[in-house]
C-alpha cells in the first residue's frame, strides 16, 4: 500500500504532461491537457481499485 500515492501521481502526471506537449505542438490549448487529465485520473482510479481489491483477498 505504500506505493499507491506514487502510482496515482505517475498515472495522472504522465498523460497530463503528454497533453501539455501535444497542445504546444498543435496549438490547441487546453484540449489535450484535459484529455490527458481525464485519462490519467481514470487510469489511476482503476489501478488503485485493482490494488485494493488484490490486497483485500
Amino acid at each position: 500500500m505504500a506505493g499507491i500515492g506514487i502510482y496515482l501521481a505517475a498515472a495522472v502526471l504522465l498523460p497530463l504532461l503528454g497533453g501539455v506537449a501535444l497542445d504546444k505542438a498543435f496549438h490547441t490549448a487546453p484540449v489535450f491537457v484535459l484529455v490527458g487529465l481525464f485519462v490519467g485520473l481514470a487510469a489511476g482510479a482503476a489501478g488503485i481499485w485493482l490494488k485494493v481489491r488484490e490486497l483485500s483477498k
